[in-house]
């Protein structure tokens, strides 16, 4: 068994996008077993102490390719820094002997899969969930030599904005177009613009991306109800921005220049378990 000190130095994700990249990854090449929870950095140390004696979470990628070929369990320790300074944290393991799924696993009666209605992995406005999705693809004709575009259905794990979190958005939308807030979505954000600039910041994995259109496409259908009543009060705007005054910026230009498709990002950096213990991580490191 490792002592404390040595799982300490496990490294911690580097921001809150490439953790969910990570988990992300981690369900999709094999390990959909889970157990996590929220604890003060206080008693992290302990807490990792337990779960490397019970899994592997300290083997190296070869010496878990190796454990797999033996029918063992590969594992993993994941923890990032959660709201109000506690530590979430998740372990994750394959299939096989001495993992989550094995019956005589001490947190077998506890552990979840990933892919069942009532094991999806959260955090924070997001949930992760095994998805359908339209994928556009470049191929070449056979016939004639020349590339074109094909949408492709295939399914795959992503992110999307839990129900509670969309429903949120979607009060809010309706609140600014109800007050005929449209707002600004500059340097300064405000109103129904700023609501769906918001959004637009958020992690684009495919899943949150569609999520996303689809919140612009609800608030763009709702605004043109009242856009009339809007160019009425505030007909300043009117004369001075014309045929332009009151519109949102349009769904060609939003999937063009403002949802750009997520690319893959370095896991980890220097930030440790035993900085996150100490309340040692750089502004701008994880959290962020």
């Amino acid at each position: 068994m490792k002592n404390t000190h040595d799982i300490l130095d496990l490294r911690v994700p580097s921001g809150k996008t490439v953790l969910m990249q990570h988990l992300q990854t981690l369900v999709l090449r094999g390990n959909p077993h889970w157990i996590g929870g929220v604890i003060s950095p206080a008693k992290l140390p302990a807490l990792a102490a337990k779960l490397a004696a019970r899994y592997p979470v300290q083997r190296d990628e070869r010496g878990r390719t190796y454990d797999r070929s033996k029918g063992l369990a590969s594992a993993h320790f994941v923890a990032f820094p959660a709201a109000d300074g506690a530590i979430a944290w998740w372990v994750l393991t394959s299939d096989g002997l001495g993992g989550l799924a094995d019956n005589k696993s001490p947190d077998a009666h506890v552990a979840k899969h990933a892919l069942r209605a009532n094991g999806h992995i959260e955090f924070d406005d997001y949930v992760l969930l095994y998805a359908h999705k339209k994928d556009a693809r470049t191929v070449r004709d056979a016939k004639t030599g020349r590339e074109k575009k094909i949408i492709k259905d295939c399914s795959t794990w992503t992110w999307k904005m839990t129900n509670r979190a969309y429903g949120q958005v979607m009060a809010a939308i309706e609140n600014d177009v109800n007050a005929l807030n449209f707002g600004r979505d500059d340097a300064k954000l405000e109103g129904l613009r700023g609501t769906l600039a918001y959004q637009r910041r958020r992690p684009l994995f495919s899943g949150v991306r569609s999520q996303v259109l689809q919140l612009h496409r609800e608030a763009d259908s709702q605004w043109g109800l009242v856009r009339k009543a809007w160019l009425a009060r505030y007909t300043q705007f009117a004369l001075k921005y014309g045929d332009n005054a009151g519109r949102l910026r349009s769904l060609k230009e939003i999937t063009s220049q403002h949802l750009p498709k997520m690319g893959r990002f370095k896991v980890f950096g220097d930030i440790t378990l035993g900085h996150l213990v100490r309340g040692d991580v750089p502004r701008g490191s994880a959290g962020n």
